[in-house]
């Protein structure tokens, strides 16, 4: 029963915390067990709530053992069905408990259930899968062994993108791979059982990475950015028929192509970079982001563009107001918290999300109390209750359009006041973005 509640209180969390989630892939989740999900961890607590919502089955969670080491926090883990894994780094005197772990992962896959485990071992907020450790295969094949090899336990890759998960109202990518299974290893693995869970994690790996942004090479990791920023967009608009996912797939192909052309050629690679960083650099000097200079670029009737959001703004003061005075103290609140908790990007977004959920819970029900036992008046109670989430989504909208307004105004602002300088950025752009495209006919003739 806790497991439903606390199912059903994330599942409306998650959606309040991310503008979009994105989802593909549903078909390939098994409808029956035994299964184990293994997936990429870049964002702690928040990976695994956001996979469980999508599970109709409940769901094992295999979790580092040194969260278990108090005694009320380990009650309450294994009531959220969280298996502790000991790891040689945290406490090697602990290594021996995990035969038990492994025993209790047997016998939950002997019964059909549903296991998760992230086999990198650590989260940490990455685009890139970190060298994954073997212990999913070991399990999954372990439990086919002790059920007398009359069980098929299949494995689902799941991958996991975000915008960024550490910031309020940004954009979640979960993709659920095709699944693998353990009948396919199970002769080779009776005659060699180290051999077989290293091939199985082989697969695992290629499987996960085939669904993430997987940027091996952190040298490369900064201009892949600035590419994507430059020319995402622009390869973008000339697909025919546009999905969200294409975003991750062209984020791995700019990746992949950056990687070709070092190789393929220093020299002219390096120029290509230079090119790049002296654009932002610029940039930087200059004040403005490159994402004000595509949109401004690309933005239609100016005059239509700033009377239209300035009439937004106008008339949704009143209601901006009534959403920033109700909803100022349960937002900043969990962001305080969070920050004084951990500094990690990894943990912050969980942390947010799980403080803010609380935080806005409690604080609108105090509020909507204080409102009923001062009026006693129903009707202006339940108004008043239904009026606070849905000012507190329409400050969010309000803030985004003066903030998107004041980066417009500043853009022109340069764009008059340093003319020169602007209209050097603007060539700039154009002209990076036409080697871009030399670079990618190169690429695509050579694939």
């Amino acid at each position: 029963m806790i497991y439903s509640l606390l199912k059903s209180i994330t599942r409306l969390s998650l959606k309040v915390y991310f503008r979009k989630i994105h989802i593909k892939g549903l078909e390939n989740i098994p409808k029956n067990g035994p299964f184990m999900i293994v997936a990429n961890h870049p964002s702690s607590f928040l990976d695994p709530a956001c996979i469980a919502v999508l599970i109709k089955q409940k769901i094992s969670f295999l979790a580092k053992g040194s969260l278990f080491n108090n005694k009320i926090i380990s009650k309450m883990l294994i009531g959220l069905n969280m298996i502790p894994v000991y790891r040689a780094q945290d406490d090697p005197k602990m290594l021996h408990k995990n035969h038990e772990v492994f025993k209790g992962c047997f016998d939950k896959l002997g019964q059909n259930g549903v296991i998760m485990i992230f086999p990198e071992g650590t989260s940490e907020h990455e685009r890139k899968l970190r060298q994954i450790k073997t212990g999913a295969a070991r399990i999954a094949l372990g439990a086919v062994k002790e059920n007398d090899y009359n069980l098929n336990v299949k494995i689902l890759p799941v991958g996991l993108n975000y915008t960024k998960s550490s910031r309020f109202r940004s954009e979640l990518f979960i993709q659920f791979g095709t699944v693998l299974e353990t009948d396919n290893f199970i002769e080779n693995y009776k005659t060699d059982e180290i051999k077989s869970a290293k091939n199985l994690t082989e697969d695992i790996e290629t499987s996960i990475k085939r669904l993430i942004i997987d940027i091996d090479k952190e040298e490369l990791e900064a201009l892949a950015e600035k590419v994507e920023s430059l020319y995402k967009k622009e390869l973008l608009r000339k697909i025919n028929t546009p999905n969200e996912f294409e975003k991750i797939k062209l984020s791995q192909d700019i990746y992949s192509a950056i990687k070709y052309f070092q190789k393929k050629d220093v020299t002219s690679f390096n120029e290509v970079k230079s090119k790049i960083d002296d654009y932002f650099l610029n940039l930087k000097a200059i004040g403005i982001s490159d994402k004000s200079m595509e949109e401004n670029n690309v933005q239609g009737n100016i005059l239509f563009y700033f009377i239209k959001r300035l009439v937004i703004l106008t008339l949704g003061f009143p209601i901006w107001i009534f959403g920033f005075v109700n909803s100022f103290v349960p937002y900043k609140l969990p962001r305080v918290i969070a920050l004084k908790i951990t500094n990690s990007e990894a943990f912050y977004g969980a942390l947010l999300m799980a403080i803010g959920t609380f935080s806005f819970t409690l604080f609108y029900i105090l509020a909507t109390y204080i409102t009923w036992y001062f009026s006693h008046s129903f009707l202006l109670t339940i108004c008043y209750a239904i009026a606070l989430p849905l000012s507190g989504f329409f400050t969010i909208f309000y803030a985004r359009i003066a903030r998107r307004i004041f980066y417009n105004l500043k853009f022109y602002s340069r764009l008059f006041n340093k003319k020169k300088m602007m209209s050097q950025l603007i060539l700039e752009r154009t002209q990076i973005i036409s080697l871009l495209e030399q670079l990618k006919s190169d690429y695509q003739k050579s694939h």
